[in-house]
């Protein structure tokens, strides 16, 4: 064995995480060992006890096991080939027999065989001397093919060029680059001279300050590795976000022990009830151990603590899954513990289950002022949640979420219609939004439900099985089956609590609310019902207080005043908008005809003008008619015959008559005649 693979004095062994060296044997059985750093502190071990700890000696080395890139050299393997020959006798052709006679070790000796080696090498590039084939012969004996390498190759240790300048100068380029955090990108031109005027302002006439233009660029470019101060702004930012320490994975290993939330804008474009663009922001409560969403809300404006505490209540509470879609067919899944989830929480059905229950034990959140409300820490509280707050800038604290961010754009926003892409960079130059806020809450229902619960998900890995990875169905069965708990199952009334309410008439035909129509056919017994005994026709008695969530618009819900069991009030034309790739048919009517906001031109006028513009057209139309037709009339026509004349009989009219006599009706005295005739 080589001597440096055996244990030698001088080498240091780790025993129960402090370093000792290994200084001498006593009596022929003891180790006798000193405490690394210090001069009086030993330690006697048997031979044996050292042996055991033999494993964490360490010692230096500069020869690599194997090449770092591909194979070893051509004359690497050339010069092995020519030492096993001269050395051992072992022909350089594979294919021969015998060695060649020169080479033969039952003819010649080594060092005959050593001499026509060094004549056969002579005048080539691996000529070498005989001292020098017998040190690459050890280094061959000692390291193999790799010692070969580092003799014939010999590399000089890397070092920093920055290891040799001067601690002031290396301080002061530190703060120049940690000061470029926040600023706007400049030049490594424009870092280097604010530098250089800094070293003559702290250190003026020192021979620091006549550093050469190179040299201090290369420093500064040195230091600059992992801060990206003349990259983007946003990478540098979030560079420094980074904590100075080992990352660590943070998974969990009980389902709702880590929860993180946040909130973000999605990458598309959405109508809203008035017909205008704009980006939704989506919220999301997620699960570390399973990755699985517990619950989330897409919001039209930023939300705000109530929302956050509506959001916390759908995550509690089984609820259902969106009725028509293809998230209820999931609940008979193989995939999940079905049976087992409904003995553990009997408020879940069979529609809820599409997705995973799970209770949040804690949840971290950032500090926005949205998170750190009352209304949501005294939800938290009301249900024995533990709020954990993020250090301020610091989203590596939940990581999680953060990616999730990340998937949901690449694999849910990118396909929809309107998408704008995740960055201005990579926003297209005109968007097309062709979905409403409906529709796309559906859609993203059932893009958790059908696609991302289902999908392999990277973070989910096994110890035992790290090439495998696992959908956050899977892993939500098995952690599920080993450790479900006993949580308190919550009702529906812990979460209609904490539900706004409006009063509503519940007539024949529903309760209008929203510009919407929910109904149920349990509601047969409160229709036209008077609640206080005023008339049955009073719009006032006839009130309920109905319970809505402002977020999702798909179903409102009633309390039975004589029961005390709330009726769930669906809307009546959910058909239509679970079909949300319908809705692009639904939306041209918003391009066509406006959205009805008191700044836009009325279509009406459109229509007046319109009018208008015909009657004028029509009304000089008519008139060149008239014209027309009245020099046909008086036009002089020679071919028509003559007309007999007819006698006036004079004395009819020369008679005197009274006016009073006179009968104005009669066609002898016609005023339009008398008109034409003093026309």
């Amino acid at each position: 064995m080589p001597d440096d693979h055996k244990l030698r004095l001088g080498d240091a062994v780790e025993i129960d995480g402090e370093t000792w060296v290994w200084e001498g044997v006593r009596r022929g059985t003891e180790a006798k060992l000193r405490r690394d750093g210090s001069a009086d502190d030993w330690l006697v071990l048997s031979v044996p006890e050292l042996l055991a700890h033999a494993g964490t000696a360490r010692r230096g080395t500069d020869l690599p096991l194997r090449p770092s890139e591909g194979d070893w050299p051509s004359d690497v393997r050339d010069m092995e080939k020519h030492l096993l020959e001269a050395f051992r006798g072992i022909p350089m052709d594979a294919t021969a027999t015998s060695p060649r006679p020169l080479y033969d070790p039952a003819e010649t000796s080594q060092e005959q065989r050593i001499a026509s080696k060094t004549a056969e090498l002579a005048g080539t590039s691996l000529s070498r001397s005989r001292r020098t084939l017998y040190n690459l012969w050890s280094a061959y004996q000692a390291h193999g093919a790799a010692g070969i390498d580092a003799r014939m190759h010999r590399k000089s240790k890397k070092r920093l060029a920055i290891a040799k300048a001067d601690p002031r100068l290396v301080a002061v380029i530190d703060r120049a680059l940690d000061d470029r955090r926040d600023m706007p990108t400049s030049t490594r031109r424009h870092c280097a001279l604010l530098v250089r005027r800094t070293l003559e302002s702290m250190y003026p006439g020192d021979t620091i300050c006549a550093i050469k233009d190179g040299t201090l660029q290369g420093y500064i470019n040195e230091r600059d590795a992992g801060r990206y101060s003349f990259a983007k702004a946003t990478t540098r930012r979030t560079a420094a976000n980074s904590p100075d320490r080992a990352f660590f994975s943070g998974n969990a290993s009980r389902l709702g022990a880590v929860c993180e939330i946040d909130s973000t804008k999605l990458d598309v474009q959405v109508w809203d009830d008035k017909g205008n663009v704009f980006r939704p922001t989506a919220t999301v409560l997620f699960d570390v151990a399973s990755r699985v969403p517990l619950a989330w809300a897409i919001h039209a404006d930023a939300p705000n603590g109530f929302d956050h505490a509506l959001l916390l209540a759908r995550a509690i509470v089984g609820r259902r899954a969106i009725p028509g879609s293809p998230a209820a067919v999931l609940s008979g899944s193989a995939t999940l513990p079905v049976e087992l989830m409904k003995r553990v929480n009997p408020y879940l059905d069979d529609d809820s289950l599409a997705v995973p229950w799970i209770f949040p034990h804690a949840i971290t959140v950032d500090g926005g002022a949205d998170y750190r409300s009352a209304t949501f820490e005294a939800a938290c509280r009301a249900f024995g949640i533990t709020l954990v707050l993020a250090p301020p800038n610091t989203p590596t604290v939940k990581p999680h979420v953060e990616r999730n961010f990340g998937t949901t754009s690449t694999s849910f926003a990118t396909w929809l219609a309107g998408s704008t892409g995740n960055s201005v960079a990579n926003r297209g130059k005109r968007d097309a939004p062709t979905l409403t806020l409906d529709s796309l809450r559906l859609a993203f229902e059932t893009w958790i439900t059908t696609v991302y619960l289902n999908t392999q998900h990277g973070g989910l890995r096994s110890p035992l099985f790290p090439g495998r990875e696992w959908t956050p169905n899977q892993m939500y069965a098995a952690l599920f089956e080993v450790g479900p708990g006993v949580q308190l199952p919550f009702r529906a009334e812990d979460f209609f609590a904490l539900l706004p309410t409006k009063p509503r008439v519940i007539s024949s035909e529903g309760i209008e609310f929203n510009n919407r129509t929910y109904d149920s056919p349990l509601l047969a017994d409160l229709r036209d019902r008077s609640l206080t005994g005023a008339a049955a026709g009073s719009t006032r008695a006839r009130k309920f207080d109905i319970s809505y969530d402002p977020y999702n618009s798909n179903a409102v819900w009633v309390r039975h005043p004589e029961t005390d069991e709330w009726i769930e009030c669906w809307d009546t034309a959910l058909d239509d908008k679970v079909a949300w790739m319908a809705a692009e048919a639904a939306v041209r009517l918003v391009e066509r005809f406006g959205t009805g906001e008191p700044g836009e031109t009325p279509r009406r006028a459109a229509f007046l003008d319109e009018i208008e513009q015909r009657e004028r057209s029509d009304k000089r139309a008519r008139n060149r008619h008239l014209r027309a037709e009245a020099a046909t009339v008086t036009a002089f026509d020679s071919s028509a015959p003559a007309a007999e004349p007819e006698p006036i009989d004079l004395e009819k009219w020369s008679d005197p008559a009274d006016v009073n006599d006179i009968d104005w009706d009669s066609p002898e005295y016609d005023i339009v005649t008398v008109k034409e005739i003093g026309t």
